[in-house]
Formats: C-alpha cells, sequence, structure tokens
C-alpha cells in the first residue's frame, strides 16, 4: 500500500505527496504553536470543538512550592472552557515516544496541578503575546469569541480546573506507536477529571509543499463509557450554596450541618466568596478576597471536615514563607488536639466538624482564621 497522498491543481496536474519524517522536533513544536488547531479540537469534542490558547512553549513545571521550574513542557495550552492542555512532543526517531514520556507528562501533571499558581499561568500568557505583539486581553477575547468575555472569570475557571484536576495531556508525534496508543487508551478510560489522548500528525512532502493529517488516539467507546457524564472536560452544572447545605445536611445530619453553615457565614463576614466543585462529592471552597489579591483559603469537605488551605496559601505572603504556615499548624494541633503530619505547612490540615458543633470551640477555630486573615491582609 503507497504511503502518500495526492493533491490535484486548478489545472489538473497531479502533485504526489510522499510520507516522511519532520526535519527536527523544534520544527513540530513550531508547528503546533503557530497551528493550534493541528490539535483537532473537533475530534476531541464533536459536539463542541476545542479551541486552544497558547500560554507558553517550553513551560516551566516547579516541583515544590515556589520553585522556578524542575522540568520543561513543550506546550501549554488551554480550551475556551479554560481547561489547562499539556502538550508534549516525540519525534518517531526518539524512542522516548514510547513508554518514558508517559511518565514524564505524569510528572508534569501531577506537579503542574499543585505548584502552577493561576497568576503565574497568566503571566506567562501575556509575556508570550507580547513577545508576538499582540495584545493580551485582545487575544484571550478572540480565542473566546465574545468581544465582551469577562476575563477575570476565565482565569478563575482556569484556577477551579487547575485545582479540580481537570486538565487534558496530550502525547504528539509523527507515528504513534502501538505499545503508546495502549497506555493512552487505557489511562483515558481510567482517569476522571483528567483526559489523556495521543495525536498522531503524519507529514508529507512533495514540489515545495508540505501536508500534516492529524489523527487523534484515546476517546475510545470504552473511555467514553467509563467516563460518561462524569468524563466531559466541560463544567458540570454547579449546585447552589443552598442544595450543597441541603444535600450536606442529609447526608451528615443538622448538627454538622449547623456548624458548616456558621463556618461558611464566617468566611462571608471576611470577604470569602464560595464556590461549589464539580467533583462527584462536591466540596465547598473559599476564596478570599483581599487588596493584594485573592486566594484559596478554606474549604467544607462533604465528609465532614473543615480545611484550612495552606497549600493555596503559599503564594500570598506572608505564608509564602513555611514558618508562617507551621505557626497555623500548630495553633491548629494546640486547639483541637489533631496531629498532622510534616507535610501539613504545606497542605490541607483539617478539624472535624463534629468538633466545632459547639459555638465556643468554632470561635477559637475563628480566632486562628482571624489572624490569619489579618496577616493576608497587611501582607506579613
Amino acid at each position: 500500500m503507497s504511503d502518500g497522498i495526492y493533491i490535484v491543481r486548478n489545472d489538473n496536474t497531479l502533485v504526489e505527496m510522499r510520507s516522511s519524517a519532520f526535519e527536527s522536533e523544534d520544527l513540530l513544536q513550531e508547528l503546533l504553536a503557530t497551528h493550534p488547531s493541528l490539535i483537532a479540537g473537533d475530534a476531541i469534542d464533536p459536539t463542541n470543538p476545542r479551541r486552544w490558547l497558547l500560554i507558553a512553549r517550553e513551560q516551566a513545571v516547579p516541583g515544590e512550592e515556589g520553585g522556578f521550574g524542575r522540568w520543561s513542557l513543550d506546550h501549554l495550552f488551554v480550551d475556551q472552557d479554560g481547561v489547562p492542555t499539556l502538550v508534549e512532543v516525540k519525534r518517531a526517531s526518539d524512542t522516548r515516544g514510547r513508554r518514558e514520556v508517559v511518565a514524564q507528562m505524569l510528572d508534569y501533571a501531577a506537579n503542574g496541578v499543585v505548584y502552577w499558581p493561576t497568576d503565574a499561568i497568566r503571566q506567562q500568557f501575556e509575556r508570550t503575546c507580547t513577545a508576538s505583539e499582540r495584545d493580551a486581553d485582545e487575544a484571550l477575547r478572540e480565542h473566546l469569541g465574545r468581544p465582551d468575555a469577562d476575563l477575570e472569570e476565565f482565569w478563575r475557571s482556569v484556577d477551579v480546573n487547575l485545582r479540580a484536576g481537570r486538565i487534558r495531556m496530550v502525547f504528539v508525534a509523527d507515528v504513534i506507536y502501538p505499545e503508546l496508543k495502549r497506555i493512552v487508551e487505557f489511562l483515558n478510560a481510567q482517569m476522571n477529571p483528567a483526559e489523556v489522548l495521543a495525536l498522531e500528525i503524519k507529514h508529507y512532502t512533495g514540489q515545495g509543499l508540505r501536508t500534516l493529517v492529524p489523527r487523534l488516539i484515546g476517546r475510545t467507546a470504552e473511555a467514553e463509557r467509563r467516563k460518561g457524564s462524569r468524563g466531559s472536560t466541560s463544567p458540570r452544572p454547579e449546585l447552589t450554596h443552598e442544595q450543597w447545605f441541603a444535600q450536606f445536611a442529609e447526608e451528615r445530619g443538622p448538627g454538622e450541618a449547623g456548624a458548616a453553615q456558621a463556618v461558611y457565614d464566617w468566611w462571608v463576614a471576611q470577604g470569602a466568596k464560595f464556590v461549589v466543585s464539580d467533583a462527584q462529592n462536591p466540596t465547598l471552597i473559599a476564596k478570599l478576597i483581599h487588596a493584594q489579591g485573592e486566594c484559596w483559603s478554606a474549604k467544607i469537605k462533604p465528609s465532614g471536615q473543615v480545611v484550612t488551605y495552606l497549600r493555596w496559601l503559599v503564594w500570598s505572603p506572608p505564608f509564602d514563607k513555611v514558618e508562617a504556615r507551621r505557626e497555623i499548624v500548630e495553633a491548629l494541633e494546640r486547639t483541637f488536639g489533631q496531629r498532622y503530619g510534616e507535610k501539613a505547612a504545606s497542605g490541607e490540615p483539617s478539624v472535624p466538624l463534629t468538633l466545632l458543633q459547639e459555638p465556643e470551640a468554632r470561635e477559637k477555630l475563628f480566632a486562628i482564621w482571624q489572624s490569619l486573615v489579618d496577616r493576608i491582609r497587611a501582607g506579613a
């Protein structure tokens, strides 16, 4: 079978295009950056084709809080719903295109969802636009297809998607070998809400012309069946706060529900806004608005735990310093008799709502939080 395609010109002459390797991996990367529509957005979501906004080539991925970049991802895109899309490119001649690249991508994803601050992603996008002499806001509105688009809301959706692990991982190569194909199809069927795909871009040349033919791999019937309504990378309809509390009270009882409502009311009084996550078991998450910006500060879990969200305070002075976060951990331990591990200062130390049903107990927690909020607002 001939590995070629044929183009018929307007003058009825035939151009034979033969399959050929890309001259370099950098060329393939450049083509994706310049022509992101090659990433088969209509094949990924036929009912609502994905559109791609390039955040950066060679996007740094930190391996620890406050890190500057342990790894370098080939491309970071976001789609029109703010879903981060990680793209790693390998030519067929690179033997790592089979298994090692999978571990590499999982490293990027596992660390990116924890250590990528959305503000840094936004700043990187602005630098990318500056380098191409484009206005970042105009480029984003064009991507969204709405001149009146709420840009702040879009970046908030990127933040929520990252926090929920709602990302897309795409392996790109001129040949996707069977070994990688099987791994991708298996991972895509198993993982949720993350999506794992491979894109084979066949390269043909002839008579000074270049033709690219993308083919998507990973959207199997089994993957679609397993993901079902959960598998869409578009956020599912969000519960209202009232619906969340009604569901919580039914599952946890009136005592814990009353304590949860008091926690909610306290954060609202501090100027926080709440988001209901779209996980299978939704969490109620507080975002604190302050003069220096905003930060995820606490959450109420459906399992009956109230979390101080230290892992998301690492970009809010003075809690960018581990010593300041340890003070919060120690205060929680002393007050509620909890014992947290060494990683709690960069994690999610929690207090059971069963310990917060009495007003006196809640006031002790609120005092710890008040100190936290006051220091964030003071930036020291």
